[in-house]
């Protein structure tokens, strides 16, 4: 079993950047991914490079602060904001805007010399609308790219699956995924026992961070944060890893 433990959004705030970095350097998180949207994003690049920390995939959003491009109509609200939630973004979509702003996203990732490795969604909104997975599949063909399994929490799962199995987009065997809840040390543990003996790629989807006050005007996930990243510098999880022969990997060795 190959393991990745991806921290999702870098860049949101200094405190959950710093938390995404202590656990890659210190503990079990293997990647992450950013919010090239943010207003921290340029500053969290420069900090993961310091740090040595050259790859990693771009947390594509609709649904969080403004866009990177300024001429969107369809998919903000009238103050230029992102809509909070998928199911609030107008229908029918605009597909063109989506494809342009989630490619401008992407450029804005690698203009800072980041090498990119993956890419995934936050709210997942990829599953919403089969063309909106569309277009991620497209945009990870284009940028040869794996993308996260996020298909397999859609009710369309197998439509989505051979989209993307057309495309020839590489990802894992398994996505875990603990909807609203911290990972715990025994969610682990039960996950990794299931699958230690199999030849597979497993991804868990990680929020790990640190709470700052920026973070709690901008995102209902706070605490919850922070005893998700004492769960991947925990010791005992190390040695659990280390005894299971769990090989951790990046997006990189995907």
């Amino acid at each position: 079993m190959r393991l990745i433990i991806n921290g999702d959004d870098f860049g949101l705030t200094k405190g959950v950047t710093k938390g995404i970095i202590k656990g890659i350097k210190e503990g079990i998180i293997t990647d992450t991914s950013a919010l090239a949207n943010s207003d921290y994003f340029i500053d969290a690049a420069n900090l993961a490079k310091e740090e040595g920390i050259l790859s990693m995939g771009v947390h594509l959003t609709i649904t969080f602060l403004r866009p990177v491009l300024k001429e969107l109509k369809n998919i903000v609200d009238k103050d230029g904001f992102f809509y909070r939630k998928p199911l609030l973004i107008p229908a029918p979509y605009d597909y063109i805007e989506i494809e342009d702003e989630l490619r401008a996203q992407i450029e804005k990732f690698l203009s800072t010399g980041l090498k990119l490795n993956h890419l995934d969604t936050h709210h997942i909104f990829s599953i919403m609308d089969e063309k909106i997975f569309e277009i991620v599949v497209k945009l990870a063909k284009e940028y040869n790219v794996p993308i996260r399994r996020d298909f397999s929490l859609s009710n369309n799962e197998e439509k989505l699956f051979d989209i993307a199995r057309k495309n020839i987009i590489n990802t894992t065997d398994i996505l875990l995924f603990q909807s609203g809840k911290a990972v715990t040390k025994e969610y682990i543990i039960e996950n990794v026992d299931k699958c230690k003996e199999e030849d597979i790629d497993v991804e868990i989807l990680a929020h790990p961070g640190y709470v700052d006050e920026e973070l709690k005007k901008i995102s209902s996930l706070t605490y919850n944060r922070e005893k998700e990243l004492e769960v991947y510098l925990d010791s005992k999880i190390k040695q659990y890893i280390k005894k299971s022969n769990v090989e951790l990997i990046s997006y990189c060795q995907l």
